[in-house]
């Protein structure tokens, strides 16, 4: 880590938890097979239909938040060094443009790579689904060096090409029919979150108190639509193009926030040299950090899901205080770090468990209040365990496939249902977790192979220095 360039693994590391958790979610078996709480919790077993009315919250539900609270922490490393360089703000805002449009485009093409819905024969549709991915790695791939490097407009040209002649192809036979309104969803989020989060960090950069009034402004607004049929909910529903752009994409900026101010607190520490790596002998106190950030997470899913309200919230309380003082006391460079953190994380969670009753009590979708608040507040608690795996106790190389996929985000979002799974069913792999007495056993560790194999190919390309970016 030095002034001039700063790499922070356990953003990395936190990001790469968040997207293997999306696959691992993903890739589970349904139809009942596995408890309620490993899945959304409203979407129950065993039939997994929708009901908004169930509250409570799973480790599924954190895994979304989780990814966009680093996408905000990443906002102050990816932007910072322009605007200290000197960048004008309209190349900056073109930048940011340019990269919503990428995101937006790689929400429709993504969508429609998906084997999922496929009107055609097992085998043809996990061809297609390896043809959409080689066309979305020439597309979006970017090579720091080498021969790829040198030819990516002609490697981009051919990605397109082969891109639009397979969409062409499916769209005429009826296999699936193009359209730019059918997009995935969560990638469609990430756009809108990227281009508000990164507004408001030149914002900020002019102003700085500009970050928290922001945050209390979209939350007064989200609560005001979200109460009903009424003036602001006109307003919040509005769009030129709802599909594209919306205040409903834009409520996530609630977690946003708060990233980005935790990027800023982190980014600040590393380029002073405040929190460079040295021996950190404080060794019990980081682990009791670690092991409590852990039954903090873990205690307050748990009291959602089963809906133990006043018992867990000052349990969780009670564990939030004991957490602060551990890290008054931490002996290790990151203390300050942490000191300036902590207490946003303190005033997020307390904040979650006090407004849980509004709105039926906590929900994904609709999102409340509470699961914003809370979901970003439980993200830095995350984010402080991860710190102390690869920073203070120094595990870096046992944590690369963690590290590896964040930093190659893009491809392991892909890579289960483009590469993976179509390796998989085309080897004839799938048979060997068919077994009609084990069938709930073996299609749990199929799961965690492909969550592994995600991670291990997306690791291995960043390694390589072959990243999938817009």
């Amino acid at each position: 880590m030095t002034s001039k360039k700063v790499r922070f693994e356990a953003l990395d590391a936190l990001r790469g938890l968040a997207i293997l958790m999306m696959v691992l979610s993903a890739a589970v078996p349904f139809d009942g097979a596995l408890p309620g709480w490993m899945y959304h919790a409203q979407l129950p077993p065993p039939d997994h239909v929708f009901n908004p009315a169930i509250p409570g919250i799973t480790w599924v539900d954190l895994v979304f938040p989780m990814f966009l609270f680093s996408m905000g922490t990443a906002i102050p490393f990816s932007f910072g060094g322009r605007i200290d360089s000197g960048e004008s703000t309209f190349k900056i805002t073109g930048h940011l443009v340019w990269r919503f449009l990428g995101l937006a485009l790689f929400a429709v093409i993504s969508q429609h790579a998906r084997p999922w819905g496929l009107e055609s024969s097992a085998n043809i549709r996990w061809v297609l689904a390896l043809t959409a991915m080689a066309g979305m790695l020439l597309v979006f791939a970017s090579p720091s060096s080498g021969w790829w490097h040198k030819n990516k407009r002609w490697m981009s040209g051919t990605g397109w090409a082969l891109l639009i002649i397979l969409f062409v192809i499916l769209h005429i036979n009826g296999i699936r029919e193009f359209s730019v309104q059918y997009f995935d969803i969560i990638i469609m989020v990430l756009a809108n979150t990227a281009l508000g989060g990164g507004i408001l960090y030149m914002v900020y950069r002019r102003w700085n108190n500009s970050l928290w009034i922001a945050f209390g402004l979209i939350t007064a607004f989200f609560l005001g639509a979200r109460d009903g049929d009424n003036w602001v909910s006109q307003l919040y529903d509005w769009s030129p193009m709802t599909w594209l752009i919306s205040w409903n994409y834009l409520k996530y900026l609630i977690v946003l926030i708060p990233g980005i101010y935790t990027g800023i607190v982190v980014r600040e520490a590393l380029r002073s040299g405040d929190s460079k790596s040295e021996q950190n002998k404080d060794l019990l106190r980081s682990l009791s950090i670690l092991i409590l950030s852990g039954v903090i997470i873990a205690a307050s899913l748990t009291g959602l899901y089963v809906r133990e309200m006043a018992v867990t919230f000052f349990i969780v309380f009670g564990m939030l205080i004991l957490l602060w003082l551990l890290i008054r006391k931490w002996e290790v460079v990151w203390r300050s770090v942490f000191l300036n953190v902590m207490p946003l994380s303190i005033v997020l969670i307390l904040a979650g468990w006090l407004l849980e009753p509004l709105h039926g009590g906590i929900k994904k979708d609709p999102a409340t209040l509470s699961y914003l608040m809370l979901t970003a507040g439980l993200s830095i608690i995350s984010l402080t365990g991860l710190v102390v795996l690869t920073e203070v106790l120094n595990l870096k190389k046992y944590l690369f496939i963690l590290t590896g996929s964040g930093k190659n985000a893009m491809m392991a979002y892909v890579a289960g249902s483009n590469l993976i799974m179509p390796v998989f069913a085309l080897t004839s792999l799938d048979v060997l977790f068919v077994n009609p007495y084990y069938p709930v056993l073996l299609m749990v560790i199929k799961a965690i192979l492909i969550t592994l194999g995600v991670g291990l190919v997306s690791a291995l390309a960043a390694n390589k220095r072959l990243f999938m970016r817009v």
